[in-house]
């Protein structure tokens, strides 16, 4: 039923976003960031390796109508963190590829966005060197995110000219049974 429900968010957003005969604007978009992911995944004592945590790196398009304050971004994401054990001699890591679509409106420094997040082959990894290695492939799954950003340098040629922003999102996720939610803080352009 959710899946179902969520469906309908892209598609109301395009046809409000468009259902004036205005030109549109398509700019592109990369940010990168940190998120403070949901369980742990590795024994707190070797490391801090949670689900849905880490380092993103990203790019995506932001499509608006000319001189309109809404635009529809769709982002994607590669999520990952590693931690090395030295006196183990091994590493865990955890990665994934976070698509986004969200609607985001924007008033002078100000932009608040809502949608869709979905997380593309999540995979944990914990190697000990010589005794010990084991690899958990997550489903993929889907959620929500809701994000401010903060505009650092707005244009003044239309509303969804070129600026650069720091951004908090939260993001409400789950890999089946394991709390995958985090908050995340980002540096983002647009141009």
């Amino acid at each position: 039923m959710l899946r179902k429900s969520l469906l309908v968010v892209p598609c109301l957003s395009l046809a409000v976003l468009f259902s004036s005969p205005a030109q549109a604007e398509i700019k592109p978009i990369l940010t990168f960031g940190l998120e403070l992911g949901g369980e742990e995944l590795v024994p707190e004592s070797m490391g801090d390796v949670n689900a849905g945590g880490g380092y993103t790196f990203g790019a995506g398009l932001s499509f608006s109508a000319v001189d309109s304050s809404l635009s529809l971004r769709a982002m994607i994401h590669y999520l990952f963190k590693i931690v090395e054990y030295t006196n183990l001699d091994g590493e865990a890591s955890f990665d994934a590829f976070p698509i986004e679509l969200g609607l985001f409106n924007s008033w002078e420094k100000h932009e608040i966005g809502a949608g869709l997040s979905y997380h593309l082959n999540p995979s944990q990894e914990l190697e000990i060197t010589n005794s010990y290695s084991y690899t958990v492939d997550f489903e993929d799954a889907s959620g929500l995110f809701l994000q401010y950003n903060y505009i650092f340098s707005p244009t003044s040629a239309s509303s969804n000219g070129n600026n650069t922003y720091v951004g908090i999102k939260y993001t409400a996720m789950d890999y089946g049974s394991i709390d995958a939610s985090s908050l995340g803080i980002y540096l983002g352009t647009r141009f």
